[in-house]
């Protein structure tokens, strides 16, 4: 009977063990699976950030440009005006030359 009860206890404690072992690699199983879908998450997000980056200077890139010929066109328009008021000042001047140097003479 004590032969019975020994045997029983250490059976009982050798699937105590057992279960304490497969629960030990379920758990790093588990630990490890974790780490490699937070990886492959981290992985993710880090190439969504880029891509957002990568859009947001395009964007800039594209507004920048848009700007830089907005401002050289006003700058041709105002070129333009005044070379056309210069053009018409050109006759009053060559006019006005053409007095001064009568009455000096």
């Amino acid at each position: 009977m004590e032969g019975n009860i020994l045997t029983e206890i250490r059976n009982s404690e050798k699937i105590a063990e057992d279960i304490i072992e497969r629960t030990k690699r379920e758990r790093e199983s588990m630990i490890h699976k974790a780490k490699i879908n937070s990886s492959k998450l981290f992985g993710a997000k880090e190439e969504e950030i880029k891509k957002t980056q990568e859009k947001k200077l395009i964007d800039f890139r594209e507004k920048s440009k848009l700007i830089t010929e907005e401002k050289i066109g006003e700058g041709r328009k105002t070129a333009k005006q005044v070379k056309t008021k210069s053009e018409k000042n050109v006759s009053k001047a060559v006019d006005f030359v053409i007095k001064k140097f009568e009455k000096l003479i």
